[in-house]
């Protein structure tokens, strides 16, 4: 293991806190370490001793944990309810949310005064006051998870990491009974 690279510590601490490391962003150079001949295995050898798993998504890594808690399981589903509430959000605006889109808080709110679906879809999912406050919050929320990289003051990148929930959302399936209805879980 004395072939670990020198920033083993740094993406650790990145990935260990639920992040991700994506390709277009600010840390593309740990992208460009994790990704270099043989370090994939290697880091994900040396992480499998601390119980996470170097997983890799398309342009973006993460860890996942195979042996988690219920709870902390069940954290993470109340967390992706939320995710899909916000893609829904995203996805019902003009400028859907694709790798590399940039949003700016005060376009999204105007957007959403102009839109009254929007509108709605905003206030359900932040309890802030002022428009540009509850999209501050979401864009927030969204970097902090690393789907989003901020720019600056007013401006959000989006990340190769999106595809991560794009994922998990496509998986996700309601069944259907014979007549059309909702089956209860």
């Amino acid at each position: 293991m004395n072939d670990i690279p020198k920033q083993t510590a740094e993406i650790f601490a990145i990935l260990s806190r639920g992040n991700f490391i994506s390709s277009n962003g600010s840390r593309g150079r740990l992208f460009d370490v994790i990704s270099q001949e043989g370090n994939f295995e290697l880091l994900r050898e040396f992480f499998g001793h601390t119980g996470y798993t170097l997983e890799q998504g398309h342009n973006y890594y993460y860890f996942s944990q195979p042996d988690e808690q219920t709870i902390v399981i069940e954290k993470k589903l109340e967390q992706f309810a939320y995710y899909i509430d916000v893609m829904d959000f995203f996805s019902s605006m003009d400028t859907k949310p694709s790798v590399g889109t940039r949003y700016r808080v005060t376009q999204i709110a105007e957007e959403c005064y102009s839109n009254e679906r929007l509108k709605q879809k905003i206030y359900a999912l932040s309890r802030r006051e002022k428009m540009i406050d509850k999209v501050a919050e979401i864009a927030g929320d969204l970097t902090a998870a690393g789907f989003f990289e901020q720019e600056d003051e007013d401006t959000y990148k989006v990340m190769d990491a999106i595809h991560y929930l794009e994922q998990v959302i496509t998986l996700i399936t309601i069944e259907e009974e014979e007549n059309g209805e909702q089956k209860n879980p």
